[in-house]
């Protein structure tokens, strides 16, 4: 039985905004691997500075953040079903903290890349699953991207795909909607 859902942040609960391809481009990041093991390739300096690039394009991101559809209503039925629930993002604290801010929202558990190590890795994954007391078969991750999945798979939970009209990954379940959410859960 699910008693908890973890939640992807940018592209999941907020409408994708960050121009992926923009900001590799502008902190010359190479494709095959994540922006944060790119930029801690860098010697001090650059590192410092594709940080701040990264960060001011996440923090843009925030600022100029809408909810996806369905979010406020299935985080009020979780909530009411007593399900716990956490936010697990590779953006930075502050961000992640702006978006929860404008727009009015708790998490029992808040994670952001300064808590531990991104996804794909499944770290912080089972950090919130450790903080809501919950195990594998408890919890059901979902995200919009295959870091997402790959976190999930690694931590051996189920995955919800939240698809955008651009998606290119196949996965099931998915959903258009996270107002689909709660019938997949069996709400």
């Amino acid at each position: 039985m699910i008693r908890g859902v973890i939640f992807d942040m940018d592209g999941t609960i907020t409408v994708p905004y960050i121009d992926w391809k923009a900001l590799r481009a502008e902190i010359r990041a190479r494709e095959g691997s994540t922006l944060i093991e790119y930029i801690e390739s860098l010697d001090a300096d650059e590192r410092k500075w594709a940080t701040g690039v990264l960060e001011r394009f996440e923090n843009e991101a925030a600022m100029h953040s809408e909810l996806n559809d369905g979010v406020r209503e299935l985080l009020n039925l979780l909530k009411i079903r007593g399900i716990k629930t956490a936010l697990v993002t590779n953006n930075n604290g502050q961000s992640m903290r702006l978006v929860l801010e404008k727009h009015g929202l708790s998490f029992n558990v808040n994670l952001s890349r300064e808590d531990g190590r991104i996804k794909p890795s499944a770290d912080l994954v089972l950090k919130a699953m450790a903080q809501l007391d919950l195990d594998r078969e408890e919890v059901v991750l979902i995200g919009d991207g295959r870091y997402d999945l790959w976190a999930s798979e690694e931590a051996g939970i189920p995955f919800i795909l939240l698809r955008h009209p651009d998606t290119e990954m196949d996965h099931h379940p998915a959903v258009t909607s996270l107002g689909e959410v709660a019938s997949l859960l069996g709400f």
